[in-house]
């Protein structure tokens, strides 16, 4: 459901509302109804030692694994850690690199590293970013639709000292999201794909709510966190060369306490209220 156009931008804002469950599919399951649609969508990942950059936890890192470990073959093991590690260590002191030349083994073919600013309220690896682009014949549900990963390591409130800096840090990294996506579609696409890769602009960024369950500490209302990172990524989308059309707010049902009652809401639905301001 298409909800608004984020403020002085043509691109539209949508809720995505659970069609079989309390959550959304990560990716497109049948194909969009239209055709032009070129979608990454955010898998809130993890910086816990021992699992640094992995996908194959619980929750929404673990959805992911479900379906890429089958559909690319790797039960069992962890191919995109191994990416993400090599990325960060070719980006010791920069803020991006990419990778763009993988083995047959590797599901992707195209891989970019984006670290937030110097002057982040981000901590440790927090907020860091991957876009990893899958090789065609290896897309999820082999939709063409379904086109990029986009890997995030979500801020961890234990490492901060009052619930405003995790917020602060929630919205740091909602801002870096959409800065990968620019970086990559300005710089490594179209005319400018790197290896002769013909890489296509990611128009389409589905985003889950990241940061909260046990990476929230502090007890922080979904509402705050929402708009948080909606306000993160209105903030980014002024440039008239983002090649971005639309963003996909996962809408998942959690259940929460309210006045000693057990009631159950949605992640997004305050965004009705932020973009009818």
């Amino acid at each position: 459901m298409i909800i608004n156009k984020f403020p002085g931008t043509h691109i539209t804002a949508e809720l995505l509302n659970p069609k079989h469950s309390n959550f959304c599919a990560v990716f497109y399951e049948t194909p969009p109804l239209q055709p032009e649609v070129v979608m990454g969508s955010v898998n809130a990942g993890t910086s816990y030692t021992g699992s640094l950059f992995e996908m194959g936890q619980e929750g929404m890192t673990g959805a992911f694994y479900g379906i890429l470990s089958v559909q690319q073959n790797f039960v069992g093991k962890h191919p995109y850690q191994k990416i993400h590690k090599t990325l960060h260590r070719l980006a010791e002191g920069k803020e991006t690199t990419y990778i763009d030349d993988f083995d047959s083994d590797f599901g992707v073919q195209f891989a970019l590293i984006q670290k937030p600013p110097v002057d982040t309220a981000c901590i440790d690896f927090d907020g860091t970013v991957f876009i990893d682009v899958f090789k065609d014949h290896l897309r999820p549900y082999q939709i063409d639709a379904n086109y990029a990963m986009i890997y995030v390591v979500p801020p961890l409130a234990d490492l901060y000292s009052t619930p405003n800096d995790f917020l602060n840090a929630i919205e740091d990294t909602a801002e870096n999201i959409v800065r990968a996506v620019m970086n990559y579609n300005k710089n490594f696409t179209l005319e400018s794909s790197p290896n002769s890769l013909n890489l296509k602009p990611i128009n389409t960024i589905r985003v889950c709510l990241f940061s909260a369950g046990y990476f929230n500490s502090f007890q922080i209302s979904h509402d705050q966190i929402a708009a948080y990172i909606y306000h993160g990524i209105a903030s980014q989308l002024h440039s008239a060369e983002t090649y971005i059309t639309n963003v996909q707010f996962e809408n998942n049902y959690h259940e929460v306490m309210a006045t000693g009652l057990k009631s159950e809401t949605q992640d997004f639905s305050v965004l009705r209220k932020l973009m009818a301001e």
